[in-house]
Formats: C-alpha cells, sequence, structure tokens
C-alpha cells in the first residue's frame, strides 16, 4: 500500500536515481584514484630502484676501470703481470681475485701466462696460476668471452668453491703489441655488498628490493631464498621486453600469493637489473579505505534526501488523492460529487480544474455514446437485412438438373457484410442453362445494390436472348444507363446445351476459367471484352467448348487468385489450377469448390479477407457415354 503513493515512489525514485549516480561517479573516481595511485606509487619505486642502480653503477664502474687500466698497462709489461696484479688486488679490497691471462704460443702456457691473486676470505693474498684450473684456461667461457670483449664485459655470476657468497668477474681483452689481442685480464668482485646495499635503501613499507641479470637470475633479494634462483617465466618475459612495470598474479604463474606490481630500473654499464617489488594489496591499502569513507558518507547523504523528497512531495500530492478518489468514482459511473476549490495555479490546481470540466462534459458525452450505440445497432440490424436480402437473390448453392446431365455447385463469400461479388444460374428454356460469375468493382453497401441490379437486369435479359454475347451486350448497355459513379463489374457468361455438352463463353474483362478434363487441368483461353457498365458500344466474343462426360468448368473470381497473407504474395491462378489438377475424375463440382476454398483458407492461414469470393463449379455428365471419354474439344 506504501508503494502505491506517489510521493513514496518519487522518494524511492531520487533514492534510487542518486545512488546511481553515486555509484558511477564513485567508481569512476575509484579507477581515477587507483591510477593516480599506481602512476605515484611507480614513480617512488623507480626513485628507489633508480638510486640504488646508480649506487651499484659507481661501484662497478670503479672495478671496471681497474680492469680497464690493468689490460692497457699489461700490453706492454707483460712480464712484470704477477706483480702487477698482486699489487693492484692489494689496493683495492672488494676486488676477491684479478687474473692476467695470455694466450699461450704454439699451445704451451707457462705459469706467467695466466698469473692470478687472490684474496681469501680472512683478508690474506696468494699467488697462483689459472694453470691450475680444472678446465683449460684458454678455452674456458670466461676467457674466450673476455677475448671479443674489447671495452670490457660482466661476466656470469658464479661460486667458487670455499666461499658461500656469489662472485662475479669482469674480463676485458689485453691489447697485444703485434697483434689485435693477446690475453684477457679478470677482476672478480663478491655481491655480498648488493645484499647490504638492498637493506640500506629507504622503501615504502612491504616492498621488496632485489638485482637480477639477463637470465633472470636473482644476485640479490631482500627475500634472501631468492637469491641464486630464477624468476618466474611472467618476470622473465617482463624482463625480456623490458615492460615497467608489470603485474604478476599468482595465476600467471608467479610465485606470489597475491598479486603484485614490479618495478624495473636497468643497470647501465651490466645486463643487471634493479627492482622493486610491492603487493597491489598494500599499494591500494589507503584507496579502499578512503573509499569506504565515502561510500558511507554518501549513504547517510542519501538518506537525507530521500527524506526530504518524500516531506516535500508528501505536501504536494495531497490534493492529487483527492482527485484518484473521485476518478474512482468515475469509473464507477458516479458523476454528481463536488471538488475541493482549489486556488493555486499550478500543475495540480489545473488539473483539479481540468478535471471537474471533463467531468461535466463527460456527462454529456455520455449521452451521446449511448444514442451512437442505438443508431449503430441499428445501422447493423439494417445490414443483417441486407445480407440476407443480397443472399436471397442468389440461388441454391447445389443444383442438379432433373435429366442428371448437368450438375452444379456455388460458393459465395462476401469479404464483409454485403459484397459486390455474384453467381447465378438459370434455364433458358428446356434444353439450355445460362451460368454466371462475377466482381463488382467496388466493396460493402454500394457494390451489393450494384450486384443486385446487375442479377436482375441479367436474369431479364437472358430470357431474351440465347448467346452469352447478346446476354453481356444488352446487360452492358442498361448499366450504362445512370451511371454516373462509372461503377462496373466484370462478368464471365456461359449457355450450356444440356443434350450435346455444347458450352458457349463470352467474358467481360473476368478471370480466365478452369477446364478439368481427361484427368488434367487448364485454363480456358476466352477473348474478353471490357467490363459491363463503362462502354456502351462494347463487343464480347464467345468461345465454345464440347465437354465430355465427366469434364468440370470452374468459374471464380479473383478474391480467389489475389488471395493473400501476411507476407503480400498473392495466391495466383497457377495454385488455381494445381489445386484442381489433383482432383481425380468424377470428383463431384462440390469437390472442386472445396477444394480450392480449403487450399486458399491453408495459405492465408487465417488473416482477414482480402476481397469477395464467388466460386461455380460446374460439370456435365453424357449419359450415353460407353467409352472412356476424351478431352474436351474448345473452339470458336
Amino acid at each position: 500500500m506504501v508503494l502505491r503513493s506517489v510521493a513514496t515512489r518519487l522518494a524511492l525514485g531520487v533514492l534510487l536515481g542518486s545512488a546511481i549516480v553515486l555509484i558511477v561517479t564513485g567508481g569512476l573516481m575509484l579507477s581515477h584514484t587507483r591510477e593516480q595511485m599506481l602512476a605515484q606509487t611507480e614513480q617512488e619505486a623507480s626513485a628507489v630502484s633508480g638510486w640504488a642502480a646508480t649506487r651499484i653503477q659507481g661501484r662497478l664502474d670503479a672495478v671496471a676501470r681497474v680492469a680497464r687500466v690493468l689490460a692497457g698497462v699489461l700490453k706492454t709489461r707483460r712480464d712484470e703481470a704477477p706483480a702487477l696484479i698482486r699489487d693492484t688486488l692489494a689496493v683495492n679490497p672488494e676486488i676477491v681475485d684479478i687474473t692476467a691471462a695470455f694466450i699461450p704460443h704454439n699451445g704451451a702456457a707457462r705459469e706467467a701466462d695466466a698469473a692470478m691473486a687472490r684474496r681469501a676470505p680472512d683478508g690474506a693474498l696468494s699467488m697462483g696460476s689459472r694453470l691450475a684450473d680444472p678446465e683449460t684456461y684458454w678455452t674456458a667461457p670466461w676467457f674466450v668471452r673476455g677475448l671479443n670483449c674489447e671495452h670490457g664485459c660482466w661476466q656470469s655470476p658464479f661460486h667458487m668453491a670455499g666461499r658461500n657468497d656469489t662472485l662475479v668477474g669482469y674480463s676485458v681483452a689485453i691489447p697485444g703489441a703485434t697483434t689485435s689481442v693477446a690475453g684477457v685480464a679478470d677482476v672478480t668482485i663478491s655481491l655480498g655488498w648488493l645484499q647490504q646495499l638492498l637493506g640500506e635503501l629507504n622503501k615504502p613499507d612491504h616492498a621488496a628490493a632485489f638485482v637480477v641479470d639477463a637470465d633472470g637470475m636473482f644476485l640479490a633479494h631482500d627475500w634472501t631464498s631468492y637469491v641464486g634462483t630464477r624468476g618466474s617465466k611472467p618476470f622473465v618475459t617482463a624482463l625480456k621486453e623490458h615492460r615497467n612495470p608489470v603485474r604478476i598474479t599468482p595465476e600467471m604463474g608467479g610465485r606470489v600469493s597475491e598479486p603484485v606490481w614490479v618495478y624495473l630500473v636497468p643497470i647501465a654499464g651490466t645486463t643487471w637489473t634493479a627492482g622493486l617489488t610491492m603487493p597491489e594489496r598494500e599499494v591500494l591499502a589507503d584507496l579502499r579505505r578512503t573509499y569506504y569513507v565515502d561510500i558511507l558518507l554518501g549513504l547517510v547523504a542519501l538518506a537525507g534526501v530521500s527524506l526530504i523528497a518524500l516531506v516535500i512531495t508528501r505536501r504536494m500530492m495531497a490534493p492529487l488523492g483527492i482527485l484518484s478518489d473521485r476518478a474512482e468514482d468515475v469509473a464507477r459511473g458516479e458523476l454528481d460529487f463536488a471538488l475541493p476549490d482549489v486556488r493555486r495555479k499550478d500543475e495540480v490546481g489545473r488539473l483539479t480544474r481540468a478535471f471537474d470540466q471533463m467531468r461535466r462534459q463527460l456527462a454529456g458525452h455520455i449521452d451521446s455514446a449511448k444514442q451512437l450505440a442505438r443508431e449503430q445497432e441499428r445501422m447493423a440490424s439494417e445490414l443483417d437485412i441486407a445480407r440476407q436480402i443480397q443472399l436471397a437473390l442468389i440461388p441454391e448453392a447445389h443444383w442438379l438438373a432433373d435429366d442428371g446431365r448437368v450438375e452444379l455447385h456455388a460458393a459465395l463469400r462476401p469479404a464483409s457484410a454485403v459484397g459486390g461479388d455474384l453467381y447465378t444460374y438459370f434455364a433458358l428454356g428446356a434444353k439450355h442453362i445460362c451460368v454466371m460469375v462475377g466482381d463488382v468493382s467496388d466493396k460493402g453497401i454500394p457494390a451489393a445494390l450494384f450486384m443486385a441490379r446487375t442479377i436482375t437486369l441479367a436474369r431479364t435479359i437472358a430470357t431474351h436472348a440465347r448467346s452469352p454475347s447478346d446476354i453481356l451486350g444488352a446487360l452492358n448497355r442498361e448499366l450504362c444507363k445512370g451511371n454516373d459513379t462509372c461503377m462496373f463489374v466484370t462478368l464471365l457468361c456461359g449457355v450450356l446445351e444440356t443434350e450435346t455438352g455444347l458450352l458457349t463463353l463470352a467474358s467481360a474483362g473476368h478471370e480466365q476459367p478452369v477446364l478439368h478434363a481427361g484427368g488434367s487441368a487448364l485454363f480456358v483461353d476466352v477473348e474478353t471484352g471490357p467490363a459491363l457498365g463503362l462502354d456502351r458500344d462494347a463487343r464480347y466474343p464467345v468461345r465454345v467448348l464440347t465437354l465430355l462426360g465427366g469434364d468440370t468448368v470452374l468459374m471464380y473470381t479473383d478474391g480467389v487468385s489475389e488471395a493473400h497473407a501476411a507476407n503480400q504474395k498473392l495466391f495466383g491462378s497457377h495454385a488455381i489450377l494445381d489445386s484442381v489438377a489433383r482432383l481425380q475424375d468424377g470428383a463431384t463440382p462440390e469437390a472442386y469448390v472445396e477444394q480450392v476454398l480449403g487450399d486458399v483458407d491453408a495459405y492465408v492461414a487465417g488473416a482477414p479477407a482480402y476481397d469477395d469470393i464467388a466460386l461455380l463449379a460446374l460439370t456435365w455428365h453424357d449419359s450415353r457415354a460407353t467409352e472412356v471419354p476424351l478431352d474436351a474439344v474448345a473452339h470458336s
């Protein structure tokens, strides 16, 4: 009952509309704020990672300079290589070992050709040679790669026996005096300082810093269990594709328990990358708290707005409650009541005054409607009488001659109460039968009157003429008299000689009849003249058929051929021909009419009748025939 009130529905509408606006606006603000927070976090993470990358690059550049200077000195002081590398190691405490390895002459190497100075974990220095390595040093990957590093390059990280930390070497080619390359100077450092540097970074809460090489191997990580392991597939893919930042989730195959954002900064001069990982939950934590507070405040505001709207609309809509009660009185037919005096000129006041005026006018309209209903009832009664009179002019639907030679069946279906289609038949003396099927140009009462006039004149004129041509000519002249409205009728007239089966046909603009003879159906080509009632001097040629026993002629109006359903496609003359052809020899005239009407009804599928329909089937029975009848003979 409460929801039936306009005021309540209006308040609910305001509440719903405001809620939709709040949700849409809040969603857009959330999306925009989320993008801003992600961008801000990216800037902070990039700054931290960039600072770490700069520190790392400075440390590595210092080591690279040592290796490049040493390689330049060894170009001219090869014989002093052991002493040079020992002195260099002594003054660079961050270096673990230094190697000066030369290409052996004629495949024979001396210990001095691969001198190595090494610093033990306790700081003690020792000298050695790469000839003691399990692998021949001049075929080792670090040496081969170093030969091709004219300006120096970092090798892949590795582990050394007796040390727990990860090592990495910087190799640079030693130029030769007579050749382009004489050997490789390699400087190795420990990456333990990387782990210490990551711990000194001023990172956001819940963030984790790392350093990774080009293959995705973690060189250092705040989570020490990751050091020495390879990153997940989505992480390595993003690293190789240089995507930054990248979002990694457990569903993607990442080594994480929740979605995280990874921010990457390449370390110049190396193939390493410094980065920072941050859980998405922590990045957006402040955003969620702010959004929840805003939503709560918005809901409180919505409730207040809805309450105010409800109070205001109830006061404004109070007069409408009275009008609704009076409207229910009107619905029950009670028009004798008074409305409250409304002095306001707003929509409610105008509605009240208009309703009162409507009430007075409605009483007058009801009286007029009752009078109109009586008139319509009288007209319907008169139309029904007219229909009965019209049908009385039409002979019986079925007729069989006394001698049994002629049998016919007809049907008439007006599209409305009365129509303009017609059929008739009557005897012309003892040996001739006249049959007619016609279609008046209009519909309704005018067509029915013109149809009645046509049938009456046809019966009168046919008694003085035996030829269909003469009948149509005389009938045409009579219908042209006083025909100021230019109405006309198409008519097919036939005269059958009952003893011989000789059928003479004449057409005034009508549809061609169908002949069913010898098991086949065909159209009878009757040369036609103009419709009756238009040209006083019109002539109507005749066509003569010699019917054999059992032959049937079907005459119809265009209401059959032009019947159509919702697709507006006509039934068509050929469909009539197919319908007749399906009948067996010896079928009764009634079967012909019912077959065609049934096919038309099935075609239109219940659609309203488009035009009047008239059908007449005539069968000639030759009682003298003792053999199988041949096709009917048609001649002029």
